[in-house]
């Protein structure tokens, strides 16, 4: 089973978005601004995210923005550019300065490619409502109170199993596969930002995918997003 979005259809996506949000700009008066709100997601490799992600895209209707597609935003210097114009000039001044405050804060490294990751995301959550996966977003969106940050997470052994029926993976080559997965995480984390991408003082939520459901994490997130005003 791959992840991976062939370049065509992640090129018609990055398109039709622009366009979206481009059109929408135009519609809004001038000065009148729109909040928009998200989900950042954490997870650990094997908790069940390959069924969670899509029901949540379904039960919210907000689009989901995973490490291909960013990635594919990221290192096209063109499509960053046209990706961050759809920002009037307000929001890229409010953009710059959350990208400056994070920067100063220690949050995030002054390194070009996590520079163009936060700016992209800032673009994302400024335009409409997202699920963000990875790519240390619970980071860059840090303290917003436009959003969740969450935590998905499982013992080893239950992340192996599934990752077995998942991928048709023996024991052995799921064990490999977790803890490969688990290290190239966390050397992400390490490489970009100053923070333990091991504690959960970071998260407004944090689920046990070996003892609650898809539902059960779905429909407790969306309670929480109403309660906090920021879903419908």
């Amino acid at each position: 089973m791959s992840n991976v979005i062939p370049e065509s259809v992640a090129e018609q996506i990055i398109a039709r978005k622009i366009e979206e949000w481009n059109n929408k700009r135009k519609l809004l008066k001038q000065n009148q601004t729109k909040v928009h709100h998200f989900i950042a997601i954490t997870r650990d490799f094997g908790c069940r995210e390959e069924e969670i992600i899509p029901r949540l895209e379904e039960t919210l209707g907000w689009k989901v923005y995973g490490k291909n597609l960013l990635n594919h935003i990221a290192e096209r210097e063109e499509l960053s550019r046209n990706f961050l114009e759809t920002l009037d000039e307000k929001k890229q001044t409010q953009m710059e300065d959350w990208v400056n405050h994070l920067i100063h804060s220690g949050s995030v490294l002054q390194k070009g490619y996590v520079l163009r990751i936060t700016r992209l995301m800032e673009a994302i959550v400024r335009n409409e409502d997202a699920i963000l996966l990875g790519r240390g977003a619970n980071f860059i969106l840090k303290d917003r109170e436009e959003g969740l940050r969450i935590k998905l997470t499982a013992p080893f052994e239950s992340r192996v199993e599934n990752i077995m029926k998942v991928r048709e993976l023996t024991s052995i080559a799921a064990q490999q596969l977790v803890r490969k997965m688990d290290i190239e995480r966390n050397e992400f984390i390490n490489a970009y930002f100053k923070l333990d991408s091991n504690t959960f003082s970071e998260f407004d939520l944090a689920f046990n995918t070996s003892v609650i459901s898809t539902d059960q994490v779905c429909e407790t997130i969306k309670f929480v997003l109403k309660e906090k005003g920021l879903a419908s």
